[in-house]
């Protein structure tokens, strides 16, 4: 996609919400000053000092998260909203959605890609093997549809698994920008062109991820709204914080939008992972993906770039089973090695810069989600995420070193407070035996309130929310019942089985 130098534009400074509710923010973050104070003259002179100390270090993490995400970070899309891409300019978009089994939503799905507000677009559906009455949907939809271009569906003889699906996808993929979301979700009408925007604005942006909130939350179980309050959380803070350092570490499968020179030359290699002697293994697909493009180095896009524009088959690579697959154009890279251009001239002084892209979240690119509606299937899809934080262990954790300084001290310092997790709950176990009640109270009051900030948020940036008061179960839940799930997830990484 070529960007044209431009211009910044204008905008009218952002509140994201009235005076009052930036109000109790602040008071909010005192009050977590305040107890880390408290917390650290309890560990000192009260409770059990390795509870203490690990609970004094997640308020810590617990202020920063907070505190980045409501100052520091601002939404992408409040500087790039008021951009207009001339019709010209308009990058072609995409939307790659991997489906297996999914006959109860994928024609709301797809449905929701066509109606996309974004025009300039595609929509490829991979029919990753499905045994149900997916595949007849997809192809009375085809026929709505009618011939061409616009609605593409590729049916897989058997089932390949989400990246590989993906990656047969990409093949046949003409777009500048690659829209990824799994075909349990709904995609909001502004979604793309609000994220093409966001690309446009910037073009060190390799990674745009999304806002998922739970469908059918409203009418759902308590189950399901406790995940929607949980999601709304785990996106608008976790990401917001990363976001401030443009360090994602995980763009969601729910919605995940990509520059097309950012990550094509990787999807081969992903789509093939190996890990512990498993080929092709089917998990860590979204983290996998980020770590590809969050380690990428400035020279790695040039070179990349270079590779494009050879005198033979320039637009093209193969990969084993020798089938083409289309890569970054001549205008893309042309743009790239623009020696007039300053921002590329900074991409080459590459002592001044470890890392080549910026990985953002946009909570004004939404997706709403179908998730578990029962516990057996929540912890089920807990296993499968365990499995690839396990996976993303040596990918992430092997290049987050070179992003901001700040951003990889807290991502390390979070991954070994959530390894230590069962420790210190097996730790509270014996303490409650031997009568400790003092140092039990104090942990379990700890997670109250950390559960109660996070309802809060919600709360604040949802006028009205009713689910709010759900989110500290959520949080007894990953504590007490998910953290044992590392060890199971451990130790049958082997098993591929998905649900």
């Amino acid at each position: 996609m070529a960007v044209q130098n431009k211009q910044p534009v204008a905008t009218e400074k952002f509140r994201e919400m009235d005076k009052k509710r930036w109000l109790v923010r602040y008071l909010v973050l005192a009050s977590i000053a305040i107890i880390l104070g408290i917390k650290l003259y309890l560990l000192i002179y009260v409770v059990d000092f390795t509870v203490g100390f690990y609970s004094f270090l997640t308020s810590f993490v617990l202020f920063n998260i907070f505190f980045l995400s409501w100052v520091k970070y601002r939404d992408p899309f409040i500087r790039a909203k008021d951009v207009i891409i001339p019709e010209d300019r308009k990058p072609f978009v995409s939307i790659i959605v991997p489906v297996k089994n999914e006959e109860g939503n994928i024609r709301n799905c797809v449905q929701s890609c066509l109606n996309s507000s974004y025009t300039n677009k595609e929509v490829i559906i991979v029919n990753d093997g499905s045994t149900d009455g997916t595949t007849a949907i997809l192809d009375e939809m085809r026929k709505e549809v009618g011939p061409g271009p616009k609605l593409q569906i590729i049916h897989l003889s058997k089932s390949v698994g989400k990246k590989v699906a993906i990656e047969a996808g990409s093949q046949i993929a003409k777009g500048d920008i690659y829209v990824m979301m799994d075909s349990d979700c709904d995609l909001a009408s502004d979604a793309v062109e609000n994220a093409v925007k966001i690309f446009y604005s910037d073009r060190r942006i390799g990674a745009v991820t999304g806002h998922a909130r739970v469908r059918g939350a409203a009418e759902g179980n308590t189950l399901l709204k406790i995940e929607d309050v949980w999601f709304d959380g785990q996106f608008r803070m976790l990401k917001g914080m990363e976001t401030s350092f443009s360090s994602l570490t995980c763009c969601s499968g729910a919605l995940s939008i990509y520059r097309r020179e950012a990550v094509h030359q990787y999807l081969h290699a992903w789509a093939h992972d190996h890990f512990l002697g498993i080929e092709n293994f089917k998990f860590a697909t979204d983290r996998r993906l980020t770590a590809y493009v969050l380690g990428a180095k400035p020279e790695d896009v040039l070179e990349a770039g270079m590779r494009d524009t050879g005198e033979q088959d320039s637009n093209k690579i193969t990969i084993d089973n020798n089938i083409p697959i289309l890569q970054t154009g001549k205008d893309d890279l042309n743009t790239m090695r623009s020696s007039s251009d300053p921002d590329q001239e900074e991409l080459k002084k590459k002592d001044r810069r470890r890392y080549a892209w910026r990985l953002v979240y946009s909570p004004s690119v939404r997706v709403t989600a179908g998730v578990p509606d029962n516990l057996v299937a929540l912890i089920r899809q807990q296993i499968r995420w365990r499995k690839s934080f396990i996976r993303s262990l040596p990918a992430t954790g092997g290049i987050y070193w070179r992003r901001p300084f700040y951003a990889a001290f807290l991502y390390y310092l979070v991954l070994g407070l959530k390894l230590m997790r069962p420790f210190i709950v097996i730790k509270i176990i014996i303490l409650l035996l031997s009568a400790d009640i003092g140092t039990v109270v104090f942990y379990l009051s700890g997670l109250m309130y950390t559960g109660m900030l996070y309802g809060i948020d919600s709360r604040l940036r949802n006028p009205g929310y009713p689910f709010w008061l759900f989110r500290p179960l959520f949080t007894f839940m990953s504590t007490f019942v998910f953290s044992w799930l590392l060890f199971y997830a451990a130790i049958t990484i082997r098993k591929e089985a998905w649900r």
